[in-house]
């Protein structure tokens, strides 16, 4: 019976460009993904017959922050075919052939309905996973292409590290690797729809576009603050209009001196870019003291996190933190 561990890293957008809707329906997007040290913990393990999946708690600081300040605990996804890491293997077996049972047991570090990416990159952690547990032989492009089927980010958690995006989310071009700037997350316990956030979009009287190609040119001067500034999100002005509690948050973020915030994906996480480890301290101690001092409002949970700049897909064969 074989059994292999794979990392599922969280992703942020630095810039998310929305544009017209497709004859299919979908929005146009053109975005920068850029992936981050925290992770889930993928275990597959094969079984005589079928799909099971088991997901659990994890431990941020062991899976990739620096820091983590909990004000409640995070839910778990489905432990059913609704689980894009289910969906990840059965689309697998029904493209190969190949019909195996299977045992997933995921440990979630990467909060859920977050903007984070979390659900893909435990989906791509199952193929890239399988690929290599099976000796199934595929390239990256025929692993993106199952993929895109089930869900939008999942080509991208396949690539991983810094690319430019296109498309739905099936086109990507790789970037230079950037340095592994620390990062701040702040994740309220707040729910999004991501189908309900591009419908407000589309009802914008003034939708908002942000120039990803000024980036993307930024992006190879390695300059932190001016990546910062040029940051932008389409869609935050949909979930800050909807959510005043996420307003409030993205407020006190920036009062408390990250060299940009911005929404990530949908929402309703924030992330704010910090100088170096000392600087992103002194900011994750000063929400922790907002945090704390809050009465009336649902608190966020808190981590601190860096950007994870090694490219390799390298399969963890370890036992630690299980």
């Amino acid at each position: 019976m074989g059994r292999l561990v794979e990392t599922a890293h969280a992703k942020i957008n630095l810039a998310l460009d929305v544009g017209e809707v497709r004859p299919d329906g979908y929005h146009e997007i053109h975005s920068v993904m850029q992936s981050l040290e925290l992770r889930d913990i993928v275990k597959l393990e094969d079984r005589p017959a079928g799909i099971s999946i088991q997901c659990l708690p994890g431990h941020p600081t062991k899976q990739g922050a620096l820091c983590f300040a909990g004000c409640h605990p995070d839910p778990m996804p489905s432990s059913d075919p609704q689980n894009l890491a289910w969906q990840a293997a059965a689309r697998l077996i029904d493209a190969t052939g190949v019909h195996r049972g299977l045992q997933i047991t995921i440990r979630k570090a990467i909060p859920l309905s977050s903007g984070l990416a979390g659900g893909s990159a435990d989906a791509a952690a199952v193929l890239r996973g399988l690929n290599h547990l099976w000796s199934l032989g595929l390239g990256l492009e025929e692993l993106m292409a199952i993929g895109a089927k089930i869900g939008a980010d999942v080509p991208f958690c396949l690539l991983q590290g810094t690319a430019e995006v296109r498309g739905i989310g099936e086109i990507l071009t790789p970037l230079q690797a950037l340095p592994s700037w620390p990062v701040i997350l702040l994740k309220p316990p707040l729910a999004v729809s991501t189908a309900a956030c591009y419908e407000g979009y589309d009802k914008l009287p003034h939708p908002v576009r942000v120039d990803v190609d000024t980036l993307v040119g930024v992006l190879s001067e390695e300059d932190l603050e001016k990546v910062a500034g040029h940051m932008g999100n389409s869609l935050e002005a949909v979930t800050l209009q909807t959510s005043p509690d996420l307003l409030h948050w993205k407020k006190t973020m920036e009062k408390a001196g990250p060299l940009g915030v911005l929404m990530s994906g949908s929402g309703p996480t924030l992330f704010g870019l910090v100088r170096d480890e000392g600087h992103g301290h002194e900011v994750f101690a000063q929400l922790v003291s907002v945090i704390k001092q809050e009465r009336q409002l649902p608190l966020p949970n808190l981590y601190f996190t860096r950007l994870w700049a090694d490219k390799q897909c390298e399969t963890v064969r370890r036992r630690r933190n299980w």
